[in-house]
């Protein structure tokens, strides 16, 4: 028999006991979808870690889509980054400034106001790019290209287009001149857009025509339109801003030639010979080379400079 002390004494042991293991469970067991989480965080880690370890790419817990439709039309980032970048077809030019920004993917160009004066005609105010275009496009015959594929080498020289990615045959910006190309007869209306920003347009046979006669003909033009830099020739002037760079060009089967020595620009004028009035194999350009200026017609495969003339 256990006297009254001896039952007290046994009474608070037990007690005790039983509070003991009370806490122990309330610390660990306290909430259990909480406990659930943290093991469930914890097998996502291990498996992170070991996925990095085998060299692969941890699996998201969440995806974004990203349109391919059109290569350059929209670009989508994933809403965790905290921006989202839309292209746009637009561009922006500032009279003030002489820049062009092209919306499409944010490159500025400088432009210049030429006024072509002309005997027995009026005369005529441009603004012209005064840099090459530098916007990339190519799928199947319609390419551009930068030497050894060097972004700097286009951020200098822009890119060299053959006629139908110069055209915009792929219908990117517009559909006026869609299908546009070697042994094709194009038929689109001027002006016609092409490759260039919204609101510009490839220059014409005549634009370059009349920038050489007023620049002093084919014999004396070459040194006003060339930069004052980057040419071998020692005399050069750039009376009038155009500032001309030796890109060289792209022959028909991919290779570059007389980058450093000249300078080939595209028109959208077409050659169409007598013997096949319903193709057209050759385009117009205008080529500077040394102390000369020639527009002549050229092989529509090869790919050469582009420089855009506002609406």
């Amino acid at each position: 028999m256990l006297n009254k002390f001896s039952f007290c004494v046994l009474a608070i042991f037990v007690a005790f006991l039983f509070n003991l293991n009370a806490c122990g469970d309330s610390s660990s067991n306290s909430n259990p979808e909480e406990s659930e989480k943290t093991e469930g965080q914890k097998e996502a880690v291990e498996k992170e870690d070991k996925s990095e370890e085998d060299g692969e790419e941890p699996e998201s817990s969440e995806s974004s889509e990203v349109d391919s439709s059109s290569s350059e039309a929209e670009e989508f980032t994933g809403p965790e980054s905290g921006y989202v970048f839309v292209y746009i077809d637009s561009s922006y030019y500032d009279a003030e400034k002489n820049t062009l920004t092209d919306f499409r993917n944010g490159k500025i160009y400088k432009t210049i106001t030429i006024t072509v004066t002309r005997e027995e005609k009026d005369d005529t105010t441009q603004v012209w790019m005064a840099e090459n275009l530098n916007i990339d496009y190519n799928k199947d015959s319609a390419k551009s290209y930068c030497l050894e594929d060097d972004p700097n080498d286009c951020s200098k020289y822009g890119r060299r287009y053959t006629w139908s990615a110069a055209m915009d045959s792929l219908g990117r910006f517009s559909d006026a001149t869609t299908g546009c190309g070697y042994d094709t007869l194009c038929t689109a209306k001027i002006p016609v857009r092409g490759s260039c920003p919204k609101g510009w347009h490839l220059p014409t046979k005549d634009d370059f025509s009349d920038l050489v006669e007023m620049a002093g003909g084919k014999n004396g033009a070459a040194k006003k339109l060339m930069a004052t830099s980057g040419w071998k020739e020692k005399n050069t002037t750039d009376d009038y801003g155009f500032a001309a760079l030796p890109a060289g060009f792209w022959t028909k089967n991919g290779d570059a030639d007389l980058v450093g020595s000249s300078a080939y620009f595209w028109t959208m004028v077409q050659y169409v010979p007598s013997t096949s009035p319903s193709r057209s194999y050759q385009a117009g350009i205008m080529n500077i080379t040394g102390t000369y200026v020639y527009i002549e017609g050229y092989d529509k495969r090869y790919a050469f400079s582009l420089r855009c003339i506002l609406d």
